[in-house]
């Protein structure tokens, strides 16, 4: 009785706490507590959160093994087309099993259920039990990411209707609490119709710290089609190809109109399945850009097709006498440029081509050269200060991720000093420090069509910048672990995380309520 009176003591300074008292007397009434005074219900924090935990002392400890043992023989005997789908409980009921003989005070008890059980299970749990075996008191239990999330979230299970009544079945024949009340309280079973799934099914979308996604999850449209390319002008054939045109007496061949290139000559169809154009707002391409881009494109056009008669050349760069751990590396997409990040917070950039690194001229210099000229971007490098590699100095920790932009003139770093930091790669000095994450930052990447740029943390949250912003443009929160890789798509309108908590999560950014000159 002193319990129950506990509970109701704790539910009505709960009530009072956030000031809800309309259901504070109706509280009263129902539970005959109208002759109760404020004193008797002023309970310390950590009296309320033990009556009110999701974990409740079911007396003796050996019902929980004799309880998991039964559920583990039910699985095993059943017929080989459910099987498969009823044994995906047994890994969530273990790890609440466990918990709550923790939280009761039962440790060596939830010890020795853990080594006897846990060994049987999938492969890809293991990690999570070894971190779940290092939790032995109570008090460990708070502020732990792994304990936290299954307290606070349902473990869902994607199981078909037939094995689910299999289930009820047999849980409504033994009648055990203690495994009814983990089942109604801490698993949410998303049924389905159809033949139940074989091993090889559930294993491909099992793993994950809170079970499988749910089918309304996924529901919604996906435009995983490239955008239409840009109109690209017909370049200017090269002196190469000059020469090349040439007569076999080596005469100058007769100027005449030139001929359309095919290869830029037919208009791009869009795809059916891409983004609608304008829904996520990219930058134009500057004349040099769409230059660059059609040499890329003549280049790949050239290309010879690899197979087991053409395989690729290969180059190696080893790193020798580093003064400290390499923690992250780049090459540039061109393979021009390589970036390298180091233990001491150092970041170096190497020239993987004869043509040096080089700075830009003072601003004295840069007013006498001629703005309208072809090559006004190779006028604006000073010669005299070429090198072969330079160093970037700024942050404050490890250098965990490198990403070079599209048109090679920007590098983005992150760090353990939770910052990112954008590099001109012509001043070379830094030009932004984003700040906005709260830990490390694991990742970052640039957008394939530039300016966006993607951020992953240990701080549970990937975010969404544009490099002329202090403020991230999106934070996408709902991972239960670190993020610790992010990815764009190639039409840049979306964007791939992959966590510890062994889930994938796909974020759109549109909109985004920015101005893209």
């Amino acid at each position: 009785m002193d319990n129950d009176k506990n509970t109701l003591l704790a539910v009505l300074q709960l009530l009072r706490k956030y000031n809800l008292k309309g259901t504070e007397e109706l509280f009263k009434k129902e539970a005959n507590l109208t002759d109760i005074s404020a004193d008797e219900t002023q309970q310390t924090d950590s009296e309320v959160n033990s009556v009110l935990s999701a974990y409740k002392s079911e007396g003796d400890p050996a019902l929980y093994e004799k309880a998991y043992n039964e559920l583990k023989k039910f699985v095993e005997g059943s017929l080989d087309i459910y099987k498969h789908e009823l044994g995906t409980i047994l890994y969530p009921v273990l790890v609440h099993m466990y918990l709550e003989l923790v939280y009761n005070n039962h440790s060596e008890e939830a010890k020795q259920l853990l080594e006897k059980f846990g060994g049987n299970l999938e492969e890809y749990y293991q990690n999570d039990l070894k971190r779940l075996s290092n939790v032995t008191k109570r008090e460990q239990m708070a502020g732990n990411e792994l304990t936290d999330t299954f307290k606070s979230n349902q473990f869902i299970i994607r199981m078909s209707r037939d094995t689910l009544s299999i289930l009820k079945r047999h849980l409504q024949e033994k009648k055990q609490s203690v495994l009814l009340n983990i089942i109604q309280e801490h698993l949410y079973f998303d049924m389905y119709e159809g033949v139940a799934r074989n091993k090889q099914q559930i294993d491909a979308t099992s793993g994950a710290m809170v079970g499988e996604a749910t089918r309304q999850d996924n529901k919604a449209k996906v435009y995983y089609g490239l955008l239409k390319e840009p109109d690209i002008q017909c370049m200017p054939p090269t002196e190469e190809e000059e020469d090349d045109t040439g007569g076999a007496d080596g005469d100058k061949p007769k100027k005449k109109k030139a001929k359309k290139d095919p290869l830029f000559s037919k208009k791009t169809k869009s795809d059916p399945n891409a983004p609608p154009v304008g829904r996520m707002p990219l930058p134009n391409l500057k004349d040099a850009d769409k230059l660059e881009k059609g040499k890329a494109l003549r280049e790949a056009s050239k290309r010879v097709v690899l197979g087991p008669d053409t395989l690729p050349s290969i180059c190696f760069y080893t790193l020798l006498n580093a003064l400290h751990s390499v923690t992250a590396a780049e090459v540039a997409e061109d393979s021009s440029l390589l970036a390298i990040g180091f233990a001491d917070s150092c970041i170096k950039v190497w020239s993987l081509i004869p043509q040096k690194l080089r700075l830009m001229k003072t601003g004295e210099q840069l007013q006498d050269i001629d703005r309208e000229a072809d090559d006004v971007l190779v006028r604006m490098m000073d010669d005299r200060t070429a090198e072969t590699s330079r160093s970037l100095f700024g942050h404050n920790g490890p250098i965990y991720n490198l990403s070079f932009s599209p048109d090679r003139n920007l590098l983005l770093s992150c760090s353990e000093d939770s910052t990112v930091r954008l590099w001109s790669l012509h001043t070379w000095t830094c030009v932004v420090c984003y700040k906005g994450h709260l830990f490390p930052v694991w990742c970052v990447k640039f957008s394939p069509h530039g300016y966006y740029f993607a951020t992953s943390s240990h701080d549970r949250t990937a975010r969404l910048w544009a490099t002329d912003s202090h403020q991230p443009l999106r934070i996408f929160a709902g991972h239960y672990s670190d993020v610790d890789v992010v990815q764009f798509h190639p039409n840049s309108n979306y964007v791939a995380s992959g966590s510890s908590d062994m889930t994938k999560g796909d974020f759109w950014p549109q909109p985004v309520p920015i101005t893209v000159f």
